[in-house]
């Protein structure tokens, strides 16, 4: 009855923390996520910094790789940046004009949405030009490559200078023998030896058939026979014929 109880109450409790996180949690940390550029950027660098340093990784440890993915992945993310991220491109366009990044995030249905991200350059007499989102994409991948290379570089050298990592070398745990265990294993080595130096001989029934071989005079075939039912070599077994 007791474990019966603890199941149901451990199910519940499992039940509570799911519907918690996503009815409540997750709905929050995604609006957020959609609506305030600045979260995104931030929650991606922290995420890129939480690997790197849980994985120790350096720029001689597979920093590189993890570098390419996040920068892919930021690119697609959080496309259309947040006004620091955008101020080395509003510099670029400002001999132009002002420029103008947008999202729009259209909620269609409950969990549906279609996210459109639109660059445009607004100059001094009016005129708004239109710029294809391929740039945009271009700038960010460019940005956030920059970045993580950098905050990748401030990472490893902090992770050089923290202890490494050592794996406890294994305690052989000595165990004393009682007088009566250390009799037992030295008969049982002594009895080993014996085995290993016996030799092997033939059974006495065969003996009487390799005698009768050797008074017919068939020394060749006695020699196979006793080499046969034995371990000797073939001088062995006929000097063991001749003088048997």
């Amino acid at each position: 009855m007791k474990k019966n109880v603890k199941i149901l109450f451990f199910v519940f409790l499992f039940a509570a923390v799911m519907v918690m996180l996503f009815g409540w949690v997750m709905p929050v940390v995604f609006q957020a996520f959609l609506h305030n550029v600045y979260i995104r950027g931030m929650g991606l660098l922290v995420i890129f910094s939480i690997v790197v340093l849980a994985k120790r990784l350096t720029w001689n440890n597979y920093m590189v790789y993890v570098i390419a993915v996040f920068t892919l992945f930021s690119m697609m993310i959080d496309t259309s940046g947040n006004p620091i991220y955008n101020k080395p491109l509003e510099w670029i366009v400002s001999p132009i004009g002002e420029l103008q990044v947008m999202r729009d995030i259209n909620n269609y249905a409950p969990g549906e949405y279609a996210i459109s991200d639109n660059i445009a350059i607004v100059k001094p007499n009016g005129e708004v030009t239109g710029l294809s989102t391929v740039w945009l994409y271009l700038y960010r991948f460019v940005q956030y490559l920059a970045l993580y290379c950098m905050v990748g570089t401030v990472l490893g050298a902090v992770i050089r200078l923290l202890p490494q990592r050592e794996i406890p070398p294994m305690r052989m745990v000595e165990e004393s023998l009682t007088p009566e265990q250390e009799q037992k294993a030295a008969a049982e080595i002594e009895r080993r030896a014996a085995a290993g130096n016996a030799r092997q001989t033939p059974p006495e029934e065969v003996l009487n058939t390799v005698r009768q071989m050797k008074k017919d005079g068939k020394l060749i075939p006695a020699i196979k026979l006793v080499r046969q039912h034995s371990d000797m070599s073939l001088g062995e077994a006929k000097h063991y014929v001749e003088h048997l």
